[in-house]
């Protein structure tokens, strides 16, 4: 009996998780389909790693207190129009449950898929991966300029095995 109920509760938790991942991706695909560009410009690689390492900080402290007020906040108007409090912690309910550290992801390189790159729209794109060991940490993010600063508008981040890929989906830029 104790055996079938902790069989239960793991995939019930292996449901939320996926439930939760869905959500995320379902959120990142609505956002990068407004904004698909064929016109792109690199960008500075190191000022790339520094946004995403800020975003991966706020998401660790957001998830690390359950309050993604903060996060939420520092996104771009946009993205806090469309996603209440509860949008957000909902989210990155996934993430929270799995336990990673993305604080660990500031003592890495990013393994870009797509490195940080800016359309015709402005809007600055970034995909790729931080191997934490035993977990690879797959990221899929969306920026907007506001008065001088990236904004987080789209973001997809979830945890996965060593051999995990972000699913390749459309190319809405050019690698």
């Amino acid at each position: 009996m104790v055996k079938r109920l902790t069989t239960m509760t793991s995939g019930f938790r292996g449901f939320c998780l996926l439930r939760s991942m869905v959500l995320v991706w379902t959120f990142l695909a609505l956002a990068l389909s407004a904004y698909a560009d064929e016109d792109v410009k690199k960008f500075d690689s190191a000022e790339g790693a520094r946004i995403l390492w800020s975003t991966f900080l706020a998401i660790e402290h957001a998830n690390d207190t359950l309050n993604y007020s903060v996060l939420r906040e520092i996104a771009a108007p946009e993205f806090q129009r469309k996603n209440t409090l509860d949008d957000v912690a909902v989210l990155f309910s996934g993430l929270q449950k799995s336990g990673v550290d993305l604080s660990r992801a500031l003592l890495l390189q990013p393994e870009y898929e797509i490195a940080p790159q800016v359309g015709a729209t402005g809007l600055l794109r970034m995909r790729g991966k931080f191997s934490i060991p035993p977990e690879v940490v797959n990221f899929d993010l969306l920026y907007q300029m506001i008065y001088g600063e990236w904004r987080l508008l789209g973001v997809a981040v979830a945890t996965g095995m060593e051999e995990a890929k972000i699913e390749k989906r459309r190319p809405w830029f050019r690698k």
